[in-house]
């Protein structure tokens, strides 16, 4: 069932596209876009097509990690914004709502079965994380549960908010989706404004890390540990979110694993703090500022001439430890090529 209020508006519409961005056919950032280098995003983001970026191969981390959220949010969420017909995001009526949990850890779990493994160490990953699964769901269920999440507000997930030209210093908007928003209203002074979340939710998965060869030629397998402190990344994420709510919203960040749960909020962690939440949204619209001024000193040229003129500028960082993986070897060969290492 479809929601009528609160349609997504195209970040296209917001304000007038910077000459540059007309022609690389960009339009917004995001916060995964930041994570990346400044040489990685641009030849996904200016260089492949988005039909291309959708055919990069997965792994068995993202689509578990998927199937976890899926569960929880199946289970718990009053609201997804899911695709329709037009390829519009719009917040449709969960149907799943408080379906028995275990069928749809069944269900999700079978599509998770379903995906195609990249290679041997791959596989061996799908294999691990099928008997992980469950686990992780339960203690994602226990940490919302003691956040008071699933009994006592209404739940939106999958959100997708923009921060637009108006609000930051960056020509384009910054735009992201919430995996859970809680429900609430503001009051002050004994008058009930607007509604605006009680809290933001952002879940991330940890699995087993791939170890050795065993003599057997199994393949070992490494424990985590929730983390001590949060990943710099996912702080900067977090921070998006609470800046499109003017940082009045509290943001709690949770790591599952098949061991256990760990919560992050403003009284464990100084960056969900309301200062530290500022501080990485600036670090984060810093590094987007430096992009669009790479790239705006060449907007006068074609879209070709853009990107090889600003890869000259930019370190590929091609030994950085993960952002080329997975890119795929035929593609690999052509950003070494623009950056002319080959």
């Amino acid at each position: 069932m479809l929601l009528k209020n609160n349609l997504l508006e195209d970040p296209l519409k917001e304000k007038a596209l910077p000459l540059f961005a007309k022609k690389l056919n960009i339009n917004h950032f995001s916060p995964t876009q930041f994570s990346i280098p400044d040489g990685n995003w641009l030849f996904k983001y200016l260089v492949l097509t988005q039909e291309e970026r959708r055919a990069l191969p997965s792994n068995s981390q993202m689509k578990a990690g998927v199937a976890v959220n899926n569960v929880l949010q199946k289970h718990l969420a009053d609201t997804i914004w899911k695709f329709g017909p037009q390829r519009k995001l719009t917040p449709m009526v969960n149907q799943e709502k408080n379906k028995d949990k275990q069928e749809i850890i069944h269900a999700e779990l079978q599509e998770f079965r379903n995906h195609i493994a990249n290679d041997d160490k791959d596989q061996a990953k799908k294999d691990k994380y099928q008997d992980e699964i469950f686990a992780v769901c339960n203690h994602g269920f226990s940490a919302l549960e003691k956040l008071g999440v699933a009994t006592t507000y209404p739940i939106t997930c999958e959100e997708q908010i923009s921060i637009t030209q108006e609000v930051s210093s960056l020509f384009l908007s910054v735009v992201g989706r919430t995996d859970f928003t809680f429900g609430g209203v503001q009051e002050k002074e004994g008058v009930i404004s607007a509604p605006i979340p009680a809290g933001i939710i952002e879940i991330k998965t940890q699995w087993s890390k791939v170890g050795k060869l065993k003599k057997s030629g199994e393949r070992s397998f490494i424990s985590l540990s929730a983390p001590a402190t949060p990943s710099y990344n996912h702080l900067i994420q977090c921070a998006m979110y609470a800046a499109y709510w003017n940082y009045e919203v509290p943001v709690y960040l949770i790591y599952l694993n098949k061991n256990e749960y760990k919560i992050f909020d403003s009284s464990n962690c100084s960056g969900l703090t309301i200062e530290g939440l500022k501080k990485n949204f600036q670090n984060m619209v810093t590094v987007f500022k430096r992009r669009e001024k790479l790239l705006s000193q060449y907007e006068n040229l074609d879209p070709q001439q853009i990107i090889e003129n600003t890869v000259q500028m930019i370190d590929p960082m091609f030994d950085h430890p993960y952002c080329w993986h997975g890119i795929g070897e035929e593609n690999l060969i052509k950003a070494k090529k623009l950056w002319n290492v080959i």
